[in-house]
């Protein structure tokens, strides 16, 4: 059962808007920084440094949701205000919480038991760990899926944005799951202490409302 309710939570098919952002990647493509040739190697920077720093919060979801309620709620905001603190483009970090916040109050409705998915704040990365945990899903399980299935997010937004047929996207995509699973069985530093280098991403994001079209939100 498990297995099942993690299959559903990282599906893209989830309605919570994530096919709507790019986080970066349509500006780094329309700028020409980016290219098919390249998908690979960004992706495996990403994996490296912003999947380690969410894969540490996508943890720390799932460990607070042991947490009694009388507890729970102040360790909650402190969890997302630490990780708003390290999303440095306001366009990337609105778009975190938006989806958060979509995918808790669709989560309500799939534990209508659990109270604390009522929250209206939290990271789309933090509130996956919660709910997989609510859930009795394994943590590292849970920690892979997200990586899975947010690397995923940006290969489809690849293809809208670049001749990537297919074949290739699948590829590059089974190429990147051992370093998916690196990332994400390592323990890794606690919430408090990890961090990431995006620069090039983190500018993009900045510079993704100036674009003349867009596709995404962000």
């Amino acid at each position: 059962m498990a297995l099942l309710q993690l299959l559903q939570l990282a599906d893209s098919a989830m309605p919570v808007g994530a096919a709507a952002h790019s986080f970066g990647l349509e500006s780094l493509i329309e700028d020409g920084l980016l290219n098919v040739e390249g998908l690979e190697s960004f992706l495996q920077g990403y994996l490296q440094e912003t999947g380690a720093l969410e894969a540490a919060f996508c943890r720390a979801g799932h460990q607070l949701s042991q947490l009694p309620d009388d507890e729970f709620g102040t360790e909650w905001q402190n969890l997302n205000q630490r990780l708003s603190a390290r999303k440095l483009a306001r366009e990337s970090r609105d778009a975190s919480l938006t989806l958060g916040r979509r995918f808790l109050r669709l989560a309500s409705e799939f534990l209508p038991e659990e109270a604390r998915l009522g929250a209206t704040y939290g990271h789309h990365v933090t509130a996956f760990g919660l709910v997989a945990g609510l859930a009795r899903i394994d943590a590292r399980d849970a920690v892979q899926a997200w990586l899975h299935q947010s690397i995923t997010a940006l290969v489809s937004a690849a293809q809208r944005l670049a001749p990537l047929g297919q074949t290739r996207a699948s590829k590059i995509l089974w190429g990147l799951k051992p370093l998916m699973k690196d990332v994400g069985q390592a323990d890794g530093l606690p919430s408090s202490e990890v961090a990431c280098f995006a620069p090039l991403q983190e500018i993009a994001a900045m510079r993704h409302s100036k674009l003349a079209t867009r596709l995404f939100i962000s």
